[in-house]
């Protein structure tokens, strides 16, 4: 059981497709990291919006404890975003390489493509003006022999 070679043009398709699904995934990826950015920039603001109002002493008793334990969970909750913000990151770096190393890999590919493609051509010219010579020479050689 022989299995036939895969033709260049095909797997530089391939590749390319490759590429693009890559190329989705990253900006799937970069989509998410600025909705982390975007999260985290306003559980910051509402941070300090909290300590503006406790800072101002408009909050008795009660409700600077309540204000406290909010501020608390949302640094928690910034925190815990920010690690996570960091994991995704790591993993954006791995599909960004994985990127660049598809990209070069097409680009190869392609450019062996292309320039086995100009070989056929000039094989195909060569080929042609061979016989186009061969039938001059016919030509030439039955005009002396009349």
């Amino acid at each position: 059981m022989s299995s036939k070679p895969i033709p260049l043009d095909r797997l530089v398709a391939l590749r390319e497709k490759e590429v693009d699904r890559l190329s989705a995934d990253f900006a799937a990826r970069e989509a998410m990291r600025q909705r982390y950015l975007d999260n985290l920039a306003r559980m910051r603001s509402l941070c300090e919006d909290t300590s503006a109002g406790l800072a101002a002493g408009k909050a008795a008793g009660v409700l600077a404890l309540n204000n406290g334990a909010y501020k608390q969970t949302l640094l928690a909750m910034v925190d815990a975003h920010a690690q996570d913000l960091a994991a995704h990151e790591a993993q954006m770096d791995v599909a960004r390489q994985a990127l660049h190393q598809a990209a070069r890999g097409h680009e190869v590919l392609r450019q062996v493509a292309e320039k086995q493609s100009l070989a056929l051509l000039r094989a195909q010219g060569v080929r042609e003006q061979k016989v186009n010579d061969d039938l001059a020479s016919q030509v030439w050689l039955r005009g002396r022999a009349s």
